[in-house]
């Protein structure tokens, strides 16, 4: 875990007064700070690999924050959202804030890659970062973690890498023909074998061919690794297959062990499905300035009055489509109202 001056180093505290001063008296300065935290990567056992992209921006901060905690050496690799035709507001918009930078101890933006952007998109982001965590000799475990997926108990990093025991790499989720992507646990010489393996496929483009799962089960079977499969996994609630998206606030092994939580596909969820939305927290505000979503007309106004007119409303606008919403007004809804109903 993180102590109190990590933290403000991570912006997850107020830093305070500048130590680049020429007064020497504030501890700690700029020469206490270089002598201590310059050779980060160096210090740790596991680095975590969050992979990202616009989609992921109103979870990201939630997300890093988490990771940061661990007291691994964090990497975002964040899919670059600037095309050839887009213009300067595309990149304001879709790229994180400023403050959201410091969560991470490394950034890295791969090439910019055309369609299919999941196969492609999350492959070249682990490729590259790998190339990181290949400077590092001390590093002997690599976790691949997506953006919108934060962990309520980072303390618990540790058991998760016991767990994995003897094994090569451990999935939150696996079934005969799937080891999903969303977080994964690798040794790191198991994970330079798949990722390098994956690699010759991505050298000669096929457009619509593999996923990153359909990829990554295919190299483990074909470099004879060893899958740990987690006792429990998250299951759709008729019991009977998997949910790999973790859609329900299910409990299962990583859940239980780091917290584990998919905030995207629990929202996407709870809105289609008129479901409890997640808590707050895990939203960052900027979600709520894109006009587009609207969401800042009614689910918003449900987190800030628990007001459930707002949230009834919310249901309904994603009721039909994401290109054919209805918005009705607050006055449909009836008295205010704050009971679970």
């Amino acid at each position: 875990m993180l102590s109190d001056l990590e933290k403000r180093i991570a912006g997850i505290l107020p830093y305070g007064e500048d130590p680049a001063a020429h007064d020497h008296s504030i501890r700690p300065n700029w020469m206490d700070l270089s002598v201590n935290f310059n050779a980060v990567p160096c210090n740790t056992d596991a680095a975590i690999i969050c992979t990202s992209w616009f989609g992921h921006r109103c979870f990201l901060r939630a997300t890093l924050t988490s990771l940061r905690m661990t007291g691994k050496f964090l990497i975002c690799s964040y899919d670059p959202p600037v095309l050839p035709w887009s213009n300067e507001n595309i990149y304001k918009k879709f790229m994180p804030t400023f403050d959201i930078f410091l969560l991470a101890h490394a950034w890295v933006h791969k090439h910019i890659t055309f369609d299919s952007p999941k196969r492609n998109g999350w492959f070249w982001d682990v490729r590259y970062a790998q190339g990181i965590v290949n400077s590092f000799p001390n590093i002997k475990y690599v976790f691949t973690v997506n953006g919108d997926c934060p962990w309520e108990k980072p303390e618990g990093v540790n058991e998760l890498i016991g767990l994995l025991g003897d094994a090569d790499l451990m999935s939150v989720s696996s079934d005969y023909n799937t080891i999903h992507t969303a977080a994964i646990l690798f040794k790191k010489e198991a994970f330079n074998k798949i990722i390098d393996y994956m690699f010759e496929y991505h050298k000669v483009p096929i457009p619509g061919s593999y996923s990153p799962e359909g990829l990554l089960i295919e190299a483990v079977k074909h470099l004879g690794l060893v899958e740990k499969v987690v006792p429990d996994q998250p299951m759709e609630p008729d019991g009977k297959s998997v949910d790999h998206y973790s859609r329900y606030k299910q409990k299962h092994t990583w859940n239980d062990i780091v917290g584990y939580r998919n905030i995207g596909a629990e929202f996407l969820t709870a809105v289609i499905e008129r479901l409890e939305p997640p808590e707050k927290k895990f939203i960052d505000d900027i979600f709520f300035d894109d006009s587009f979503a609207q969401y800042h007309i009614h689910l918003l106004k449900y987190y800030e009055t628990g007001d459930r007119r707002y949230l009834h409303m919310c249901w309904d606008y994603n009721e039909d489509s994401w290109y054919d919403r209805t918005c009705y007004p607050i006055e449909r809804y009836g008295k205010i109202h704050t009971s679970n109903s």
